[in-house]
């Protein structure tokens, strides 16, 4: 018998979350896109709780994947600075306690946010 899904386990080696066990929905899906004149982005999405939800960003062009880490381009490919609530997402091209001169993330994104249940 074949299975098929996804399990994560905690520190002691305890099964914390299998696929077969919850499910999903995404309640949001967009695209960040950073490389213009955008200075952030404050996303409304009904719903959305950081206790049972998640919100992440995957790269929509190949000039936005680091190549390393030792890439001289800096924060430009840097995924956005994101914070979560209550019912809204905010996303920022760079850390807000950066200084003035630190370069900010020039990605194209697509982003989902995604709850889950038991």
């Amino acid at each position: 018998m074949a299975l098929f899904g996804l399990r994560v386990f905690d520190e002691s080696g305890q099964l914390a979350m299998d696929t077969n066990s919850f499910t999903y929905q995404v309640i949001w899906q967009g695209v960040i896109d950073f490389s213009g004149p955008t200075p952030s982005y404050t996303i409304s999405i009904p719903g959305f709780n950081p206790a049972n939800c998640v919100f992440m960003i995957i790269p929509t062009r190949a000039q936005d994947v680091q190549p390393s880490e030792n890439d001289s381009s800096g924060n430009i490919r840097a995924y956005p600075y994101v914070t979560t609530s209550v019912g809204q997402v905010v996303v920022l091209p760079k850390n807000p306690s950066s200084s003035a001169s630190t370069l900010q993330s020039r990605v194209v994104s697509k982003a989902y946010a995604i709850r889950f249940s038991t």
